[in-house]
C-alpha cells in the first residue's frame, strides 16, 4: 500500500504542478489577446493640422524672426558695449 499512497501523491504532486503551468500560460494568453485587441482598432483619422512638430532649424528661423526687433537692441548694446572696452583696451 505503500508504493500505491507514493504513486498517488506524485500523481497529485504533477497534477497541482500542470494546473499551475496552465493557469500561468492562460495569464500569459490573455495578456497577449489585450495587446492584440488593441491592433485591432482602426487608426484614429490623421489631420496634418493638428501636429505641431518642429525641427530644430524651423524652430531656430521662427524664434529669431518673432523677436528680431528685440533680439537686434540688445544685441546692439552688447556689441556696442563689447566695442567700446576693446577701443579703450587698445589706447
Amino acid at each position: 500500500m505503500s508504493q500505491k499512497g507514493d504513486a498517488v501523491k506524485a500523481v497529485t504532486r504533477n497534477l497541482h504542478a500542470a494546473i499551475e503551468r496552465v493557469r500561468e500560460d492562460v495569464s500569459k494568453v490573455e495578456f497577449w489577446a489585450d495587446a492584440v485587441t488593441g491592433f485591432t482598432q482602426p487608426v484614429p483619422d490623421y489631420n496634418s493640422g493638428d501636429a505641431k512638430i518642429w525641427l530644430p532649424g524651423e524652430q531656430a528661423k521662427s524664434l529669431t524672426t518673432t523677436g528680431n526687433n528685440q533680439n537686434d537692441t540688445s544685441h546692439n548694446k552688447l556689441n556696442a558695449g563689447a566695442k567700446q572696452s576693446d577701443d579703450s583696451t587698445r589706447s
